[in-house]
């Protein structure tokens, strides 16, 4: 069977996520006046692979593409509706817990004082570029692999990227914690004229989702990113990422949008999603399809011969 007309686990895990919202909207009938909208959408997506295994074993372009990297436009998607479930589902955030958390941990916030204590142009810079930089690292290295033709990398990639994306999703759908940019003041000083400064913070207010601070997506879609370079890119590479990854751990600390243990914490999912979730729910699922009856391939009449114009 070609691999564009294969159900993958991948698909199945986006699937289950899928269907895993569209109850939790589901509960919020009679109470959301856009909640069926949102369920209807949610069931859509959950059967995008059954629709995907109806293309043709020849599809390629952005068709293609769109096969293979859609689970990521779902986490982008789904971003964006986490601050509904926040405003709508839950009264408050859970700031207290983790901010208290935080202070046991560390001894104090280390996001108020840290920006403050080294107020030199060119780590700000540094600071802010590295957090910049986590957008293309983890979104757009499934695309390059993509045109390079690597596509069972891509695939491997993306589907660990999202199990991870999901993992955070899960947790900010139950314990929403709205994060230090949106509870605490924030640094006020010359600072804040610089060119990633500007980006940065542009980027973050025109994207932000309320609720989504504990654990920080942003370090564990970069560790994640670093894991699975490790994992299935060459070495030079892998080691790029690695430094990246722990430029985005510090970064989003320094940058103020997060506690240091919604960083840690983001690097203590990371790991236990890539060293075992995956692995478990890729062989679950693997084994799961194999059980599954194979449907024959649809034949598809040849295209009939061009005998040019008469």
């Amino acid at each position: 069977m070609d691999l564009i007309t294969r159900i993958r686990p991948v698909d199945r895990f986006v699937s289950a996520m899928n269907v895993g919202f569209a109850l939790l909207w589901l509960g919020a009938l009679g109470r959301v006046a856009f909640a069926p909208g949102l369920v209807a959408a949610h069931a859509a997506a959950a059967l995008l692979p059954q629709l995907f295994s109806c293309l043709r074993p020849d599809t390629r372009g952005a068709t293609r593409a769109l096969r293979e990297l859609y689970p990521l436009v779902l986490v982008v998607l789904v971003w964006g509706e986490l601050g509904l479930v926040r405003e709508f589902l839950h009264a408050v955030g859970n700031d207290p817990v983790i901010a208290a958390a935080d202070v046991l941990v560390f001894g104090r916030h280390l996001q108020s004082v840290w920006m403050p204590a080294m107020p030199q142009v060119w780590f700000s810079e540094l600071m802010f570029g590295l957090y910049g930089i986590y957008y293309p690292m983890v979104f757009g290295t499934p695309v390059v692999l993509l045109l390079l033709g690597q596509r069972d990398t891509a695939r491997r990639i993306v589907f660990g990227l999202a199990v991870t994306y999901f993992s955070c999703y899960v947790l900010y759908a139950l314990f929403p914690v709205d994060g230090p940019s949106h509870t605490m003041a924030r640094y006020a000083g010359p600072l804040t004229e610089g060119l990633f400064y500007r980006l940065s913070t542009g980027a973050v207010h025109a994207g932000d989702s309320l609720g989504t601070a504990f654990p920080s997506s942003h370090v564990a879609g970069a560790v994640s990113m670093a894991i699975l370079a490790a994992r299935w890119l060459p070495r030079r590479v892998a080691t790029v990422f690695a430094i990246e990854a722990l430029g985005v751990a510090l970064s989003t600390v320094y940058t103020q949008n997060h506690f240091a243990i919604d960083s840690a914490a983001g690097v203590l999912l990371a790991f236990g999603v890539q060293l075992i979730a995956v692995p478990a729910l890729d062989a679950v699922l693997q084994e799961r399809r194999a059980a599954l009856p194979v449907p024959p391939l649809p034949v598809y009449p040849p295209p009939p011969p061009d005998r040019g114009r008469r």
